[in-house]
This record gives C-alpha cells, structure tokens and sequence, in this order.
C-alpha cells in the first residue's frame, strides 16, 4: 500500500487540480484536509494499479467524489455512515443538467452512486483508520432497481442508410487536395468505424494491405493513437465497394508520391497559401487536424450536400450494424465478427483459434462479405 506523508499527498493533489484533467475546471473553494489525503491516494491507485483506468475514468471518479463532499458539507469520510448515502443519492436526483436544465439521467446517477460506494470500498479496506466504516453502511450505496432499470434502458441512436451514406460520399467533390483528404477520411469512417480520436492521429502506414487475407485493413495503434482500452485494433476494411476503398488507397498513395513518410499523418492538417507569383498553393502541415469540431464539420457539410441532417461520425457503427442486421445470412457471426473489428472484446476470436484455425482470416472474409450495395 501507497504510503504518504500528510503534507506531502496534500501538495501532490494540490498539483493535480491545478494540472490534470481529474480536476479541471473544478473551484475547490470547500475542502477537508483529510479527505483530500485519501481522494488522492485513490485516485493514484486506480489509474496506476495492474488494471489502471485511462485519465478520463479517473476524472468521472473524482467528480463523483467531489459531489458526494459537497453534498454532505465536506465532513469527513471515516465519519461515514447510512444517513450519507441517502444524502447523496437524494441531491443527485435533485441535481439540474446545466445544458437542458433537465434532472440528471439515470444512468448519470448510477454512475456516480457507484464510483463513491467503490470508493468507500477501498478506504474501508485499505487506509487505516478508515476501517471502522461499516460495510452494510456502504450498501446504502446503491440506486433502487427501477432507475438501474431505467440507467440501462438502451435509446437505438439515430442513424443513415448505408445507401444513403454511400450516396453522400459519392457526391462529395474531390478537384482539390482538401476535398481528396476529406472524401478519403468519411470513406475510411464507413469501411472501419474509427472513432474520431484514433482517426485524427493515425498515420500512412495504419493502412496496410494483407495477401494473406486478400483485405485491406486499417490498423489501429495505441502507440500513435487512443484506441478502446488502449488495444492494438486490426480493422478489415467492411464490403467491397471499390470506389470508396479506392478512396482510401489513392490518398494514401498521394502522401506517398508527395514524400510523406510511415509515420506521417494520414489525414494530415491542410493550409491553403499562395505563390510568389499570386496562385493559390496547398501546404501539408506536419500536425494532423486537432480540432474534432472540424473533422464533424467536414461530416456533417457533406450530409447536408446530399439533403440529410446531420449524425454523428460514431454512428456510423449503427449504420453498418443495423445494416448487417437486416440483409446478411449468417447475421449471429457477422455481427459478433464486426464487433471485435471495431474493438470490442468477445469470444469470437477464442471461439475460432480453438475450433478453427486462423480468427483474423475468418474475420477478413466476413467483412468482406458483407454486402454494402
């Protein structure tokens, strides 16, 4: 166990909440020594232990903590009792959205019951002096189960048509380097499903072709980019509409042709300039696009193009899902294959190495199989 100095834990997490994410934009006007000590000894342990969570979980944890302070007046935790819990629970039912000014979701509040009751949890278990809570107070610490109900209550998001998204991509225009990258980079969101983070940072040799497997495949490297749980992601390109793959690969060739290296950006930042002699030149910068707010603009002008709303990049996952849902055979494996082609975990690999061979080449036919148009 983590062993600090008083002073010492207190001036570490006076840093984080100047620093880090886990605190920004947070006024700490109210605080309690003490707490502070232990909130930062756990926060420590979840992002550093052998299953340590990313900086954005850690910071859902410390909000959850920080409302649970405010919500009972900073005392301090090894006070903690079943009155507590009921406190909390109450004031985030009370608690106002900022945004529509709308209750808080349910799924908001199982959220945050749950980070603190983990909490209490651990500090019960792990900080002496903390052991005195008891652990039947902590199970207070739960949402009756008609708003875990309600939290877990799944709305089917909004989504396009392949054919339609497939429609707008061939109406984007394509004369100018900028119009080539962007057409190149919604084409690569519909035959991968990438989310816009692991897109932005991804680089020329992230698109690879494999013999083996007959497949292009866009690979996704936790070393270059944020990925799902920071896992390697080979994605296999899904269908085989060529023009849209064509897309992709001639792009990807261009960079190549103007010098740009392996390691440079695929979907680099483009600056328009102009020429001693008064015409128009583009220049590759060496950053990619920074700004997701640009990269859902690029979506969105070219949905608009075509006559639709605008969606999300992220559901272009539901597109394709829903898609394989209503027109392919073998729905059951292909789903399941497609799943673990975006990122996620499951068994199908485990299923296929132990029964049948090779699960990538399995997984590169099924994608190819899935019929787009």
């Amino acid at each position: 166990m983590l062993k600090l100095k008083p002073e010492i834990a207190l001036r570490r997490l006076t840093l984080m909440k100047n620093n880090s994410p886990y605190f920004k934009g947070k006024m700490m006007i109210n605080y309690n020594k003490n707490n502070d000590v232990v909130k930062y000894k756990y926060l420590e342990f979840i992002e550093h232990s052998e299953e340590g969570k990313d900086p954005k979980t850690v910071k859902q944890f410390a909000d959850a903590i920080y409302e649970f302070e405010v919500a009972t007046g900073f005392k301090d935790f090894k006070g903690y009792n079943s009155d507590w819990a009921i406190v909390y629970k109450d004031y985030l039912n009370d608690k106002r959205n900022k945004q529509t000014g709308l209750n808080i979701s349910k799924s908001y509040l199982l959220h945050y019951v749950s980070n603190v009751r983990n909490f209490l949890t651990w500090i019960r278990e792990n900080i002496k002096g903390y052991s005195k809570i008891k652990k039947a107070d902590i199970s207070y610490m739960h949402v009756r189960r008609n708003e875990k109900n309600q939290a877990r209550a799944v709305n089917l998001p909004e989504s396009h048509s392949v054919k339609d998204i497939i429609s707008t991509i061939r109406k984007m225009p394509d004369k100018t380097i900028i119009e080539e990258r962007n057409k190149a980079m919604i084409s690569l969101f519909l035959l991968c499903c990438p989310r816009i983070s692991s897109l932005q940072e991804s680089r020329v040799e992230h698109i690879r072709y494999f013999e083996d497997y007959n497949s292009w495949a866009y690979m996704q490297d936790p070393r270059f980019s944020p990925t799902k749980g920071n896992g390697f992601i080979k994605t296999f390109f899904v269908g085989e509409v060529q023009d849209l793959i064509d897309n992709v690969i001639n792009w990807k060739q261009y960079l190549e042709s103007q010098g740009r290296k392996n390691k440079d950006y695929l979907f680099p930042k483009i600056t328009p300039s102009f020429t001693k002699s008064g015409e128009t030149e583009m220049l590759f910068d060496k950053d990619y696009i920074k700004s997701q707010t640009i990269i859902r603009n690029i979506v969105k002008k070219a949905y608009e193009a075509n006559g639709l709303k605008y969606i999300k990049p992220h559901n272009f996952r539901h597109s394709i899902a829903r898609h394989v849902r209503k027109s392919n055979n073998n729905v059951t494996d292909t789903l399941i294959a497609l799943a673990e082609n975006m990122g996620q975990k499951n068994g199908y690999s485990t299923l296929v190495t132990s029964y049948a061979g090779d699960p990538l080449e399995s997984r590169a036919k099924l994608m190819k199989a899935i019929v787009l148009e």
